[in-house]
């Protein structure tokens, strides 16, 4: 695995875009504050620009760089949270505009897996996307994958780095600044 976390962190680090596994599904990666790196994943997915992104933390100092203000709730919810949880909360101007449509962006604290030790290995946040073409269902394995996806990024990583046993998309959860929680997605 360290061969692969050291390529992959090669390439985020250089601005590139990985295809590898997360604490959900298969994901298209790439550094959170490199605009070029993220329009790339935008077009690899023939995604609109409409459509924002999640980005992966693993730590309170890289959660903290990435929102404005945290509601006490959040706190709660990424302790207790059982399987992977995705917040929108305020955004930090820390992020690239695309990143915090209506200043609010989507985090997902992940806690384990070769994500989290990429995560580790960067030091930095990290956007994931589902690896799909837009307007297809997003992979539940690495062979579900469309090969156009696997030949246009910079580096794949071994499905063998997929411990996830969920392969399925995270919990979504918006929480407001005046307090009011909203679930997005169950």
């Amino acid at each position: 695995m360290k061969e692969s976390l050291d390529t992959a962190s090669k390439y985020i680090k250089e601005g590139g875009v990985i295809l590898c596994p997360t604490d959900t599904i298969y994901g298209l990666s790439c550094d959170a504050k490199d605009l070029d790196a993220i329009e790339r994943i935008r077009e690899i997915k023939g995604r609109d620009q409409s459509k924002s992104f999640i980005v992966l933390v693993n730590s309170d100092r890289l959660f903290n760089q990435c929102t404005a203000e945290i509601p006490e709730v959040a706190w709660d919810l990424i302790d207790n949270a059982d399987s992977p949880l995705t917040l929108v909360v305020p955004a930090s101007n820390f992020l690239p505009e695309i990143l915090r449509p209506n200043q609010m962006v989507a985090v997902r604290f992940v806690k384990g897996g070769f994500i989290g030790e990429l995560l580790n290995k960067v030091n930095r946040p990290i956007v994931s996307t589902s690896a799909n073409l837009s307007g297809q269902d997003s992979p539940k394995t690495f062979s579900d994958i469309h090969e156009k996806i696997k030949n246009e990024v910079d580096f794949v990583v071994d499905p063998e780095h997929d411990n996830s046993d969920r392969n399925k998309a995270s919990k979504i959860i918006l929480l407001k600044e005046n307090g009011e929680v909203q679930i997005l997605r169950k």
